[in-house]
């Protein structure tokens, strides 16, 4: 059953547009078959048409789709116009060609603008059925069933409420070397938090808990060009549910910026100095977030038996994910010009004190402009996490906005399952895509949920948590 019969909303994209869309595309097609006179024009309008057939399917949600109310007008409007291309009149044409080329100017471009809309709109999609979900959640975890939504403008003023709130404007700090040696006590070993991303914890010197990334010249060009591609996208990104970067240090010498530091006159940071190989460094520095990855609480270390705050509870699952959901909309809707991440994965989810997710891991993201739609695209070297990449991106080197939607589903089953993205076995790898979209098409939604010791969830959670599945596929 649709997530929207379940929810009592019976409004329909077709009934927004207000028009028989249906009708009008095939009728759009028709002509362009049949037309006399600027065929070639004829015939690409029709292509443009023919794929908002394919992708208005895909737009559940009608508060999503509210911004497309127009397009049953601008249908009939195309519709007109290859419909005055069926005259022969040799004279006609001639008087009228400059005029129609007008026309089928204007017309393309209004296509495209709703073009430039379906990935926008399939994601806010996403984010608002996580939303109802938590709250379907929330309301069955107390004893009771869903309670009735509020009417459709109410909820799109809370919901525009929660989208400010969630905007926390921050400035960053160029610190200088000193001042991260002294919040790191030296990179000493025992504030290292993840070894292999040279990641340690300091404590600036008002008190403040940070993390810092190490990159030094021994790195790889690539691990460099993660840096600046942080240094450059994140601070437009200020988000409660996007990692918050609070400053950088580059060190072309470290000497350079030890000898403007009172700090070097202390005899250990001297001493500590030189012991170390003199080289450049790249130093970000990101507010701490104590709880770790979405990996790490998904997936412990075997053997170990700690249950983790957020997989127990079925709720805090879906919280993280409305999180995430919620960072990728402003990445995709709000962030001028967009943002399109490239590698959503559950290593990249920062869950700080009160288990609030923070999206990390920005060194692969793009700046797009065209990409935002369907029919234009960004050709790159396939980058990310294997598993989490976009078929599409894969095989053909196809970046959108819609990757980071796909990446999102998979870690929507990611967290149902506890399965990790690739497992591995006698018959070799296994995908989680392939084991749980036959298991959601069956409806054995208990088949798929975490089957360790977590609670059993309620008949109202169970209905809840097979909508999260349905998105995810």
């Amino acid at each position: 059953m649709a997530m929207w019969t379940v929810l009592g909303d019976v409004a329909t994209v077709a009934q927004l547009v207000g028009a028989d869309v249906v009708g009008l595309i095939s009728r759009i097609t028709q002509a362009a078959e049949t037309a006399r006179q600027n065929r070639r024009d004829c015939r690409q309008l029709a292509r443009r048409v023919l794929i908002i057939s394919r992708l208005l399917p895909l737009v559940e949600d009608p508060e999503a789709a509210r911004p497309m109310a127009g397009l049953g007008d601008t249908l009939k409007e195309a519709h007109e116009l290859l419909m005055s291309c069926q005259r022969r009149s040799a004279a006609y044409h001639f008087f009228m060609a400059g005029r129609k080329a007008v026309r089928f100017r204007e017309m393309q471009n209004k296509i495209d603008f709703y073009l430039l809309l379906f990935p926008v709109t399939s994601h806010i999609g996403i984010a608002r059925r996580l939303d109802r979900i938590y709250k379907l959640l929330d309301s069955a975890g107390a004893g009771g069933e869903a309670s009735t939504l509020s009417e459709s403008s109410q909820l799109h003023l809370q919901e525009s409420t929660v989208v400010a709130q969630e905007v926390v404007p921050y400035e960053t700090h160029e610190f200088t070397f000193a001042e991260i040696v002294a919040a790191t006590d030296y990179f000493g070993p025992h504030t290292v938090i993840e070894s292999a991303r040279s990641v340690y914890k300091g404590r600036l010197r008002d008190g403040r808990v940070v993390a810092v990334k190490r990159i030094t010249d021994r790195q790889s060009d690539s691990t460099k060009r993660k840096f600046h591609s942080e240094l450059d996208i994140l601070p437009q990104l200020r988000h409660k549910h996007i990692v918050r970067l609070l400053g950088s240090c580059v060190t072309a010498t470290k000497d350079k910026r030890l000898l403007t530091n009172p700090q070097q006159k202390k005899k250990r940071l001297l001493s500590w100095w030189r012991k170390e190989q003199q080289e450049p460094e790249w130093l970000t520095v990101y507010e701490y977030t104590e709880n770790g990855t979405l990996f790490h609480h998904l997936h412990p270390d075997q053997g170990s038996s700690e249950l983790s705050s957020v997989t127990v509870p079925w709720k805090t699952r879906i919280d993280v994910l409305l999180g995430v959901s919620r960072a990728i909309e402003h990445m995709h809707c709000h962030a001028n010009p967009p943002i399109i991440h490239r590698d959503i994965n559950t290593q990249n989810i920062l869950l700080d004190a009160n288990w609030v997710p923070h999206v990390s891991g920005f060194g692969l993201s793009l700046v797009c402009d065209k990409a935002m739609s369907e029919e234009f695209e960004m050709t790159c070297p396939v980058v990310g996490t294997i598993g989490y990449i976009d078929p599409e991106y894969m095989t053909r080197g196809h970046v959108k906005l819609t990757s980071d939607v796909y990446a999102l589903g998979i870690m929507m089953l990611e967290v149902l399952t506890g399965r990790k993205v690739i497992q591995e076995d006698e018959q070799g790898a296994i995908y989680l895509k392939s084991f749980a979209v036959p298991v959601i098409e069956a409806g054995n939604i208990r088949g798929l949920l975490d089957t360790r010791p977590v609670p059993e969830p309620t008949p109202g959670q169970l209905r809840a948590l097979e909508h999260v599945a349905q998105t995810a596929r």
